[in-house]
């Protein structure tokens, strides 16, 4: 699978886009140092904040058997490869990965061209630990966690590998796996 590093884009999704159009061979996965215009679920923004990684995964639309569970299958490959560094992590549907309760991590899928392409946005490197935003969300990042900063090449081939075996193993075989991972809430509870 080729993979291609950019030192800064508007945003990785429009990078694979562009890749996609101009006939790059699927599956292919592209990271970035600085991601300047990220965004999220509903066309928020996804802060980028330098050190972390960007990420898009791009694979055939056909080898996607049950698209709406694919925001999940990202998810918990992410959530996986947290617990594989001895973090705890959980899953908020659709799209969520929290450590301690903050946001490390979140997944948006989009299609484009034949292709599904997986954003993922996890805070590998924030300079201290849980951080309030100005709208209250907590975030956190993995490196608060090991101790150590973490090399976005590494989570970035690890993550795509991950995706991409999942893939082969069928959406549906996420289920109880994830179930595992994911937070639960109580009816009426606010989920930021």
């Amino acid at each position: 699978m080729n993979s291609f590093h950019v030192t800064e884009c508007a945003s990785t999704m429009d990078e694979a886009r562009a890749l996609i159009d101009k006939g790059e061979k699927i599956p292919f996965y592209l990271f970035a140092d600085r991601q300047l215009k990220g965004r999220g679920q509903y066309g928020k923004n996804w802060e980028s904040y330098e050190g972390n990684l960007f990420l898009s995964v791009v694979m055939n639309a056909c080898d996607v058997k049950a698209p709406g569970l694919l925001s999940l299958t990202v998810g918990l490959s992410v959530a996986e490869a947290l617990a594989e560094k001895g973090l705890r992590p959980n899953l908020v549907w659709p799209n969520d990965v929290l450590i301690d309760g903050a946001k490390t991590a979140g997944i948006l899928i989009e299609e484009h061209g034949g292709a599904f392409i997986a954003g993922i946005g996890l805070n590998l490197n924030l300079p201290a630990g849980p951080t309030v935003l100005e709208d209250g969300r907590l975030i956190n990042s993995v490196s608060f966690h090991t101790g150590s900063p973490e090399a976005k090449e590494t989570w970035s081939d690890l993550l795509a590998e991950s995706i991409l075996q999942r893939i082969k193993l069928g959406e549906e075989a996420i289920l109880p796996t994830w179930r595992g991972f994911s937070q639960p809430h109580t009816v009426g509870e606010m989920v930021k």
